[in-house]
């Protein structure tokens, strides 16, 4: 995997922006009518106070009552006015947030898709979730809010800033003096704050992982009786994840005793120095009024400086999690120079393949194969001598360190991943089930196939008799990960899901092993008639996959020590092969003559 620095952007906000903007192009109009919302908004907004000054010195003072209606109800109609701009604001906001999230979110799930193995090697599910879901949620605070409440907060200050300097120059200086004060105190609030933020983003993810790492071995944990144990540690995650938002907490309470002094600190100001020119007759009252207007008006700007500091934090965190992903490259990707691989006949051939996980630690060394169209192979060996990542390879879930691996002579590094994984089909031993309906698991790789195509998959699969003895029958809910299975039935709507597909190569990696005695009687016809004419790899766990597969590939720690069929290898006197047929393998298949 490769990695953009995430520490590049922990440093300014500016690169995130900026990338953000690249998902905001496409709305550009829409920003536009929203940036013209706020300005009129602000606009509006700082009508009060002059219509304050205005009826003060001219009305009030006048003593003009009809003049004190038509003040009233201009700023009865300012308000209504404002309201307007701030709806079309606030919806057409929310609009491109939910729409620029939606493409982060869309753009997140694909590129997930296209990562390699390693990639969730190294994951957690947990956390990735978190990216996908709650972090992708606080990205959307900060678009659909912070955007427009900065431009109107700025507009605001600004303008109040200006009106003062324009009424009274002296009154306007003391305003600007506390500027210095508040843009020290948003910098010394956001440097604290951000790192705080992400601080919290961390720990969340962790949180989130212990709970769907509990929620998917919960039968492990009852099965030990652990539920206490798992109950302290996640006390422990969440405590912490507690503590840390406490301590963010504390940060963020700071801001609005300054705030208030701040504000306090101004009017202050423009009601000593401000008294005194109403007193000496240089400034009017009204005037006075309108100033302390506009002190006060301060106030909503900058207490939301705060929350806005603190869902940027949020944001900025949540931003760098999504762009860690993306900036992600996959390891196992096509070449310039891919080509769709025609639909081959099965020919495959390993030459000097090596492979491992970690540098340095080969899983695989030196593996030479060469099999024809319609072969079966079986892999035998001890755990952990490398058996399914032999095959792994194959449909290029990882990709060879040295060597090359050919199918019907096309390099398989330069065939298109998509067309490769079409031609080739694989039962895994751990098998996975969507929370859909039986049909629609077995018609995953071919969602347009017929009802008759899945049936006779499922008669294949020695799967079709159970099916039609449900109520629903095809239609049945199977429930998320195929929980109302047993481990047989689930293996058996596996094998009927890939046969659907019809693979030129096929690998089963130890696919009857649960499965009971009575059913694997009938699935070994059954595979006779699967594998015919298809070049089958098979990960033995039975010994009838042994003695009918036409070579027999035994490993031992990373390279292939013996060769042959099943005959051949049980020649040799002191081999490895016949050593394990009689320690294992052969008593497997009497304990499973005793079970009949």
């Amino acid at each position: 995997m490769n990695k953009s620095s995430g520490k590049d952007r922990k440093d300014s906000m500016l690169p995130t922006l900026l990338r953000l903007g690249e998902y905001a192009r496409d709305h550009w109009l829409k920003i536009a009518g929203v940036m013209v919302a706020v300005f009129i908004s602000t606009g509006l907004g700082l009508v009060p106070p002059w219509l304050i000054r205005y009826g003060i010195d001219n009305m009030i003072m006048e003593e003009d009552l009809e003049g004190l209606w038509i003040i009233a109800v201009a700023m009865v109609g300012t308000a209504l006015l404002k309201g307007v701009f701030d709806f079309i604001k606030s919806y057409v906001s929310e609009f491109i947030a939910q729409s620029i999230i939606h493409d982060i979110r869309v753009k997140l799930y694909e590129h997930l898709n296209k990562l390699s193995f390693s990639f969730y090697d190294e994951s957690r599910t947990g956390d990735l979730m978190a990216r996908i879901t709650t972090d992708t949620d606080t990205l959307h605070r900060f678009l659909s809010r912070v955007s427009s409440f900065v431009s109107e907060n700025i507009l605001t200050i600004v303008g109040i800033m200006i009106i003062m300097l324009f009424w009274d120059y002296r009154l306007g200086l003391l305003y600007i003096m506390i500027l210095p004060l508040m843009i020290f105190g948003m910098y010394m609030y956001s440097s604290r704050v951000r790192p705080m933020f992400r601080k919290v983003r961390k720990r969340f993810a962790k949180l989130t992982e212990m709970v769907q790492e509990n929620f998917v071995g919960m039968e492990v944990i009852k099965l030990f009786g652990r539920e206490e144990r798992q109950k302290k540690r996640f006390d422990k995650q969440n405590q912490e994840y507690v503590d840390i938002n406490i301590k963010a907490s504390k940060v963020s309470a700071r801001w609005m005793p300054y705030v208030h002094f701040l504000v306090g600190l101004s009017t202050a100001l423009v009601v000593w120095y401000g008294g005194r020119l109403v007193i000496e007759g240089r400034i009017s009252l009204g005037m006075m009024a309108g100033f302390l207007s506009y002190i006060a008006m301060l106030t909503r700007p900058v207490r939301q400086t705060g929350m806005m500091i603190n869902l940027s934090s949020q944001a900025a965190a949540a931003t760098e999690r999504i762009f860690d992903v993306l900036d992600m490259s996959p390891e196992v990707k096509d070449s310039p120079d891919a080509q769709e691989i025609p639909l081959v006949e099965g020919k495959v051939e390993y030459r000097d393949v090596s492979f491992s996980y970690e540098q340095g630690k080969k899983v695989l060394k030196d593996i030479n194969i060469e099999v024809d169209p319609g072969e079966t192979v079986a892999v035998v060996g001890p755990t952990g001598s490398g058996k399914s990542t032999l095959l792994h390879l194959l449909p290029r879930f990882y990709d060879a360190d040295e060597g090359k691996i050919l199918i019907d002579g096309h390099d398989i590094k330069h065939v298109t991943i998509d067309s490769l994984r079409r031609q080739v089909g694989i039962v895994l031993q751990h098998t996975f089930l969507f929370g859909a309906s039986i049909r629609e698991n077995i018609s995953y790789g071919r969602p347009d196939a017929s009802m008759e195509e899945i049936i006779r998959c499922a008669k294949i699969a020695q799967i079709h008799d159970f099916i039609e003895s449900l109520p629903l029958g095809y239609e049945t809910p199977i429930g998320e990960r195929g929980v109302d299975l047993s481990g047989g039935q689930k293996q058996r709507l596996a094998m009927a899901r890939v046969l659907l597909t019809d693979p030129a190569l096929l690998i089963l990696d130890e696919p009857t092993s649960s499965v009971d005695v009575e059913t694997e009687d009938r699935m070994e016809e059954a595979m006779k008639s699967v594998i015919e004419d298809r070049t089958t790899f098979v990960i033995a766990h039975r010994l009838w996959t042994v003695q009918n597969a036409d070579k027999i590939l035994l490993l031992k720690d990373g390279e292939i020590v013996e060769r042959g069929d099943h005959d051949e290898l049980l020649e040799e006197k002191d081999g490895f092969y016949r050593k394990i047929y009689s320690q294992v393998l052969k008593r497997e298949d009497e304990d499973r003559g005793d079970a009949t």
